[in-house]
């Protein structure tokens, strides 16, 4: 599972992998709490981790899923975060545009090499007074 996993290389087929695999579920039961005027927050959902081998799912618990694909909890929250009510994965917005603290960064660098060059050949030196 480890290996087909990672060796698909593709970002969004593994998001799309692990959204089919945990699912969500509304919570059966909520308790009261000790205090009525402060309820607290209360968790909406539970996922349950699956796992599919030769066309049977297996539920898994959640330390043996992420260990056995080798991922972290923050993965798994983010592709089901991502996606809608209709079951549409939303678009990844990584890489929209170009790193621009990169690019100025070379660009500076090449300024200052240039300017380095030229100015030490033009400026003559400082006389002694």
């Amino acid at each position: 599972m480890f290996k087909q996993f990672w060796e698909v290389g593709d970002y969004r087929v593994q998001k799309s992998f692990l959204q089919k695999q945990v699912k969500q579920v509304p919570v059966k039961r909520h308790r009261k709490t000790k205090t009525p005027d402060n309820p607290g927050k209360r968790r909406s959902y539970n996922l349950q981790y699956t796992l599919t081998m030769s066309g049977t799912s297996y539920p898994v618990c959640k330390k043996g899923f992420l260990n056995i694909l080798g991922i972290k909890t923050g993965r798994v929250e983010t592709a089901i975060k991502t996606v809608n009510a209709a079951g549409i994965t939303q678009p990844d917005k990584r890489g929209r545009r170009p790193r621009t603290t990169y690019t100025v960064s070379l660009q500076c660098q090449a300024t200052t090499h240039h300017q380095g060059n030229n100015s030490t050949s033009q400026v003559p030196p400082k006389q002694p007074e």
